[in-house]
């Protein structure tokens, strides 16, 4: 997966991004997320390829290279307390001049860092003002609602559910105001800023699987697939698809629940039938 990124960067001479992918390859070597068994840098590497999927189902970004490099660094300065000094020395270090693009990645860098060091003084009052700061920065704005999106698809196992419920209702109140601002002061990607707050709703609506039980079914992979917008996460593998793989997860924490064999029993045992019930159908996701 590595390999074929890595390709895809140099076809595309993304020399900055291509760097910054080294940088935090090395510095994740052998650390895992937070559920102690997906390796740490899946979340940059997964988010990278979610990029591209963009791109190439024709969602513009203004300056994709330096949104790549910012996917690649925007959790160095909170988990290793590197400050955009230090990137652009690294870059530096690694053949690439000081320039305009690496001043402007600086910039984002500071303003999507919540804070320098796992210990570090958080850096805005609240996360209101955290999040209009990041939708106030071109790259910082798209980079974040990639960071977002994949941070959603991994609550389950990750978060208990009281944590996912706040979690969760945070991300849809932030949202609110941050979409309008980064699509008005960046109007030229308001339609991928839309998309991707459409994406995580429909993330948010499958991992309500999991934090409640109705009775409704969980839709199947296809269903799932099929309620996606259509330009973005197309031939999406299943293990890094934003919808598939917290399916997947409510399926094996909770398969008395929410397997579509098992449905029926269970409605039957819990939920009488009554053939005059005007309640919701189970609709895919839409």
């Amino acid at each position: 997966m590595v390999d074929d990124l890595r390709s895809w960067l140099i076809s595309r001479n993304y020399n900055q991004a291509n760097i910054l992918l080294d940088l935090m390859l090395n510095l994740n070597e052998g650390k895992t997320r937070k559920d102690d068994i997906t390796p740490s840098a899946l979340h940059e590497v997964t988010q990278a390829l979610w990029l591209i999927s963009a791109m190439e189902n024709g969602l513009y970004i203004d300056d994709p290279e330096s949104v790549m490099s910012l996917i690649f660094c925007h959790d160095l300065g909170e988990d290793f307390n590197l400050k955009p000094s230090y990137i652009e020395q690294y870059l530096n270090d690694n053949g690439i001049k000081s320039n305009y693009k690496i001043k402007q990645l600086k910039l984002s860098f500071d303003a999507i860092s919540k804070k320098y060091g796992k210990n570090g003084d958080l850096r805005h009052a609240h996360d209101y003002a955290y999040y209009q700061t990041v939708a106030k920065d071109k790259n910082a704005s798209v980079a974040k609602m990639f960071d977002r999106a994949h941070n959603i698809m991994t609550l389950i196992g990750v978060k208990d559910i009281k944590n996912m419920h706040d979690y969760t209702a945070k991300t849809l109140q932030l949202q609110e105001d941050y979409i309008p601002t980064a699509s008005a002061l960046f109007p030229n990607q308001a339609l991928l800023y839309e998309i991707m707050e459409e994406v995580i709703k429909k993330e948010i609506k499958v991992s309500r699987f999991h934090t409640v039980n109705t009775g409704k079914k969980l839709p199947n992979d296809d269903e799932l697939c099929y309620s996606m917008p259509n330009n973005i996460f197309k031939d999406m593998p299943s293990g890094l698809h934003p919808l598939i793989v917290p399916a997947e997860r409510i399926r094996k924490i909770y398969p008395d629940t929410h397997m579509q064999d098992n449905l029926e029993q269970i409605v039957e045992i819990e939920y009488p039938v009554n053939d005059n019930s005007n309640d919701d159908k189970n609709e895919p996701i839409a």
